[in-house]
């Protein structure tokens, strides 16, 4: 090593070493992503590799979240039922599908993912947040047709896990659909696959955060799930994809290159328009909104679910453009983008909207209750106070 050393120094001199040191270090931070990218390749085509085994929804162990089934929900301080979708942590490398069995993975699931992407639902009623096969996040940088079909079989532990959440679920109670990043990508094709018939009566709404949503597929795929026009719209759906200041590329790549599934196949987003809700104002519109009126982020990494933490207010102004949600710069740290190697697509370690999602959650909820669309039920008997009736004689009536 000294001898290599001295080569070094005296072949090229102390100021080429350093030259070439800082060459180096600038080709690793330039071509990082790519070196991210490649490290995350499984190796092995998708119809040869050994699938994880598929969870079974019977039991708890594979839900994130799961309400007692043995109660009666009449008895829930929350009026809905929510079914969340979690966003991926799972980078890939030795598998194209999370094995839900790895324990590391589930339990950095439940310490990031639990307390930033599905508490922000539980005030509006039960939740039901499943483990599921996820796609690698080397699967949605590339678009080989392996990396499909791993989303396919993420797709189809997300739909039978809202197969069971159906079964269990009440015709009088409102349904929140919420999806995160890879998990957005999920809703939306249970929208298709379950809310353009009947059951559209029964979604208070629909939230597709951090996926593209191209206006489009309100046309055909979610006719009888239009975008949520106000804060207290329902049957009705908001999306949008937020970036910061700096996250042009990131931007650039979910306006373009990301994927959207219609009429059984995977479409590359290409610049087409997509719907874009502003969680300040609840709308569609450019306008821009400040940061006086957001509500709430949250950096919640390691909270346990039953303690609340006070959500950090007033962070940051938001405006939608061209499809995109724009950020400005949150005031804490805790809500910006880590810096680190494949970044941009990487799940961040926080939710700027919590609080705002949150109230907006029960609002809405609230709201179709309100509209009187759905049954109504009426408390059991054997839960109401036993009123005594005293037997009495009826005497005719004389005419």
């Amino acid at each position: 090593m000294a001898n290599m050393q001295r080569f070094s120094t005296q072949t090229y001199g102390i100021g080429g070493v350093i030259l070439m040191l800082v060459f180096i270090f600038g080709a690793l931070v330039y071509y990082r992503n790519d070196i991210f990218q490649s490290i995350q390749d499984p190796g092995e085509p998708f119809q040869t590799y050994t699938k994880p085994e598929a969870p079974n929804y019977n039991l708890a162990e594979n839900w994130m979240d799961l309400p007692d089934l043995a109660a009666d929900p009449f008895n829930h301080p929350g009026a809905g039922d929510v079914f969340v979708v979690i966003p991926v942590l799972f980078k890939g490398g030795d598998h194209w599908n999370l094995p839900v069995t790895r324990e590391y993975q589930i339990d950095k699931l439940n310490r990031l993912i639990r307390p930033n992407y599905v508490a922000p639902y539980r005030s509006s009623g039960r939740v039901f947040a499943p483990f599921y096969r996820q796609a690698s996040l080397y699967t949605y940088m590339t678009n080989r047709e392996d990396a499909r079909r791993a989303q396919d079989l993420a797709y189809r532990d997300v739909k039978r896990a809202f197969e069971f959440f159906l079964q269990h679920s009440q015709p009088e109670r409102p349904i929140i659909l919420a999806g995160h990043g890879q998990g957005a990508s999920h809703a939306q094709r249970l929208l298709q696959d379950f809310f353009q018939g009947d059951l559209k009566d029964r979604l208070a709404a629909a939230y597709i955060i951090d996926h593209p949503l191209p206006m489009e597929q309100f046309e055909e795929e979610l006719s009888q799930t239009p975008p949520c026009e106000s804060e207290s719209s329902v049957n009705c759906v908001v999306a949008w994809g937020a970036f910061l200041p700096g996250d042009g590329a990131i931007a650039e790549r979910f306006a373009t290159r990301l994927s959207f599934y219609e009429n059984g196949r995977y479409k590359t987003v290409d610049n087409r328009p997509l719907l874009c809700v502003n969680p300040l104002l609840w709308t569609m519109t450019g306008d821009y909104a400040p940061k006086r009126l957001h509500k709430g982020g949250m950096a919640a990494e390691g909270l346990e679910p039953d303690i609340e933490a006070a959500p950090l207010v007033r962070q940051a102004g938001t405006q939608c453009q061209d499809g995109l949600l724009y950020v400005d710069k949150p005031r804490s740290r805790s809500l910006r983008r880590p810096i680190r190697i494949g970044g941009q697509y990487r799940t961040m370690p926080s939710n700027l909207f919590f609080e705002d999602i949150k109230q907006n959650a029960v609002n809405r909820v609230a709201a179709l209750k309100m509209t009187g669309n759905l049954p109504e039920r009426v408390e059991k008997l054997d839960d109401l106070d036993v009123i005594e009736i005293i037997e009495s004689p009826v005497t005719p009536i004389k005419e």
